[in-house]
């Protein structure tokens, strides 16, 4: 065998392997583009849909406290109105004592006059003569 020969031969086969290496190569790096390529649209849209989760999530926060605190605020104004009616009207109120009869209509007042030191005071006459009782 030649040794130059066989050189010859193994280095073809060798460039041989190496060109269908480099075309192997270069069409695995544009699959592996593209490939790439589709996960950065994939990366994308992610990112767009996390945006939009985000902004649902923050838009349904904040209408979850507002109905909280207005629903607080009903309860609260709710209780109070219904505590004060309660207590309001619960306990019967006393009712007001009628006045007694006056006394004065039914005996005729005394009057007692009392005269001052060193003056003195004739009795009145009585108005109408009172008759002496009847004895039986």
């Amino acid at each position: 065998m030649n040794s130059n020969a066989d050189k010859d031969y193994i280095d073809a086969k060798v460039e041989g392997l190496d060109a269908r290496l480099a075309a192997v190569s270069g069409t695995s790096d544009a699959r592996f583009g593209a490939v790439d390529a589709r996960f950065d649209a994939t990366d994308a849209k992610l990112e767009a849909i996390m945006a939009k989760i985000e902004s649902a999530f923050q838009r349904a926060t904040s209408q979850m406290v507002k109905w909280m605190v207005g629903v607080l605020a009903a309860g609260i104004t709710i209780v109070v109105t219904v505590m004060t009616f309660v207590l309001n009207n619960a306990i019967p109120k006393a009712q007001p004592v009628a006045p007694a009869a006056p006394a004065a209509a039914a005996v005729p007042a005394v009057l007692i006059q009392v005269t001052p030191q060193g003056v003195t005071v004739q009795p009145l006459a009585p108005a109408a003569p009172v008759a002496p009782p009847v004895k039986p």
